[in-house]
């Protein structure tokens, strides 16, 4: 039970928490496990290419497994041993405890929608009807640890019927799971391979159209031979008509259905480029008809009353516009066109109306037009942050948004046209916002480029050059990083850190161009401007390399692995999470063939030689000073193997003469980090900042400032 203080001791306690700034010391390290080394060697495009540490790559070897396990306990042990992990970890643990809901959807008069209560590990799918709410679905009930995952979910027209999808310890391989939401059961067979679900349920809701993938006995190694298909209820999924299948090896295929059923819009995507082929079926006729015959744009569709709407790239259109095509004489035309600067990110189609979702300056705007194309509505949004979600149904006039920020408490704001804006749902967050600024700030690249970059802090901040600052990024595959509120942040914040997100290219916030300059060859403008924006904290005297600190997950892995090899001078604490790192075997691993369009492949001779110039884990030389790194990963992730994070452990260890810390830990009961529950992030979260309070020159805190529920800031 929370403990309830007034607002003025909360602020008193929360004003005095910052412990003193103390001079970063190296720390005693036993040695670390014993690491097999081996002489691999291979030439690739006539270069000579060592791998010593191949051997990580198998998870099933049992010297990899007792490798690893050796090294979790390692770093555990150290991990534990400081002093301010075990207080972070109650605080988080305190910090956390809020209700999270996420957009409705509405279906005929019902509202469903997730919910987490308080420290719950998984959300529940919940039922809201003539103003009570009732659990229909709980994901926590299904395994004692927390780790099954409800992965999507879809509603039938009517809500009779939710589609959902369940995988264990973040794995993502969803089985599909039908349930009567009036009987509150589940009925018919569980489907496996649905992880690109994309559920359409006929008007009748007799059955759905569905994509589904089979290959081989292992799921989630390979994720090909991919179709939708077409499952009535009741009948044997494993006679399924398939409609449609993928061309491609690392084609990702996925359809959506019309209002009246008939038309059913299937979309092949290569790979995670974005970049698609579209078919239109006529479900009525059993007869298919090209749409976009190639992979030379990216498209993202939606079709309601016999017209396809497309969000796309097509004729330089960079910053996106959306294009419409009538089903039955496939006649096209522009429907909105690109703005000049603001990057039209994502639309929904809702009732009578289109919402369409802007960046301005990496925020979001929203903006609503009729089905005309005409602007009539613009929804003001609280205050400068990001919609992270949006909840809508084609014969429903209301719109759902999922919005925050980094000092704006989680909200779901409601939009009709006769109420327009209004607040449908706020997290009682036990912090207070008001203490919290942001900035945004506009730093120079080397090439003379604007980055920005958003800072968060307390206020009154002294810049004397002295500050922890954590500086996270990710520059990839055109996804912008949001302005969002995280209970895992504020127990640094709240202690007096920085916590700085630099919006450098390679990411979607100033469109595709953005994007592009970025990618493929271009990959180290990312380093680049990830390195430009330490120069500019210290230059500004916000912070010095002994008190910088830089975060990156996945992608952001990637990121974070290269500046621990090119910069290493910059700072003085990594993390570097699930990462890519070995970027000369990446696409021979689970779903990295996915990425080469964003990569490049090795196995291409000039791809090879951008790939090896920076690939990090070729890039660790022996004898150099490396600053603290913690690397981590899951053992059970299907998107990026672990035997990154682990070869990559190797190497430094091996390598490093500091007398900071190589730590590695890979989490044998998650994945990626989709579905993980709230009980496994919060040992994370304390994990990865205890590490840098430590290393960056926090002092553990006195004591944590008491919780209080307060929603508005």
């Amino acid at each position: 039970m929370r403990r309830i203080l007034c607002l003025a001791l909360f602020a008193g306690l929360l004003a005095c928490s910052r412990g003193p700034i103390v001079a970063h010391q190296a720390r005693p390290l036993p040695p670390y496990p014993e690491t097999k080394r081996e002489s691999l060697v291979e030439t690739l495009h006539g270069v000579e290419v060592a791998d010593p540490y191949r051997w990580l790559e198998s998870t099933d070897d049992p010297a990899a497994q007792a490798w690893t396990e050796a090294q979790n306990a390692f770093t555990m042990k150290y991990i534990e041993a400081l002093p301010q992990y075990a207080p972070l970890k109650k605080r988080l643990a305190e910090i956390w405890d809020f209700d999270k809901m996420q957009p409705p959807v509405p279906r005929k008069g019902k509202l469903f929608f997730r919910k987490t209560t308080g420290l719950q590990n998984q959300p529940v799918l919940y039922l809201r009807e003539n103003g009570a709410d009732t659990a229909l679905i709980d994901p926590n009930a299904l395994s004692a640890d927390g780790t099954t995952a409800m992965d999507w979910w879809y509603a039938s027209p009517t809500g009779k019927y939710i589609a959902y999808g369940l995988s264990e310890q973040g794995s993502e391989q969803s089985v599909l799971h039908l349930y009567d939401v009036a009987a509150k059961k589940d009925i018919d067979t569980p489907i496996a391979g649905c992880r690109y679900a994309a559920v359409s349920f006929l008007p009748d809701e007799t059955g759905f159209f569905y994509s589904r993938k089979l290959d081989g006995a292992t799921p989630g190694e390979i994720d090909t031979d991919q179709s939708v298909r077409f499952h009535r209820i009741g009948e044997d999924p494993e006679k399924d008509e398939v409609i449609a299948k993928a061309t491609l090896k690392e084609g990702i295929i996925v359809s959506g259905l019309d209002e009246t059923g008939r038309w059913l819009l299937i979309s092949e995507y290569q790979g995670s480029s974005g970049k698609a082929r579209l078919v239109l079926y006529d479900a009525k006729e059993k007869t298919a008809r090209p749409l976009v015959d190639n992979f030379d744009n990216i498209w993202e569709g939606d079709i309601f009353r016999g017209k396809i709407y497309l969000r796309t790239d097509r004729d330089g259109a960079l910053n996106w516009k959306i294009l419409r095509v009538d089903a039955e004489t496939l006649a096209w035309e522009e429907f909105i066109p690109a703005h000049e600067k603001d990057i039209l990110d994502a639309f929904l189609v809702t009732g009578d109306h289109i919402a369409v979702h802007y960046l301005h300056d990496v925020a979001s705007q929203v903006a609503l037009f009729d089905l005309t194309g005409k602007r009539i509505a613009t929804p003001g949004l609280p205050t400068i942050g990001s919609v992270h979600g949006m909840g809508g149904s084609p014969d429903e006039k209301e719109l759902f948004l999922a919005f925050s920020s980094y000092a704006y408490p989680p909200a779901i704001l409601r939009w009709t046209p006769a109420e327009g804006i209004t607040e449908f749902f706020r997290a009682a967050v036990p912090v207070d916002p008001s203490l919290l600024e942001t900035t945004q700030v506009f730093y120079p690249a080397a090439d003379g480029t604007k980055i920005p970059m958003f800072l968060v802090h307390k206020k009154g901040i002294e810049k004397n050059g002295m500050n922890p600052t954590a500086l996270i990024g990710y520059g990839g595959f055109n996804v912008s990083y949001p302005l969002h509120f995280s209970p895992a942040n504020w127990g640094w914040l709240e202690r007096g850190g920085i916590y700085a997100v630099a919006n450098i290219r390679g990411g979607g916030e100033y469109g595709e161009a953005w994007h592009r300059a970025g990618m493929l060859g271009a990959k180290e403008t990312c380093f680049n401007d990830f390195a430009d924006a330490m120069r500019w904290l210290i230059i500004e005297k916000y912070a010095s390399p002994a008190t910088i600190g830089i975060m990156g997950g996945s992608n952001g892995g990637l990121l974070t692995g290269a500046l621990v090899t090119r910069e290493p001078q910059l700072f003085s604490a990594a993390l570097v999470a699930v990462p890519l790192l070995d970027m000369l075997r990446f696409h021979k691993f689970l779903i990295g063939r996915y990425w080469v369009s964003e990569y490049g492949s090795a196995d291409d001779p000039e791809q090879f030689k951008w790939l090896y110039r920076y690939s990090p884990y070729h890039q660790v030389k022996k004898d150099e000073r490396y600053p603290a790194v913690l690397l981590t990963a899951g053992e059970h992730d299907s998107r990026v193997h672990p035997l990154h994070a682990k070869k990559m452990a190797a190497a430094l260890q091996w390598a490093n003469t500091s007398k900071e810390p190589i730590l590695l830990y890979v989490d044998t009961k998650a994945g990626h980090g989709q579905g993980k529950g709230t009980e496994m992030r919060i040992a994370e979260a304390a994990m990865e900042w205890a590490f840098f309070m430590d290393r960056l020159g926090m002092a553990p805190a006195a004591s944590s400032p008491e919780s209080s529920p307060i929603s508005a800031p």
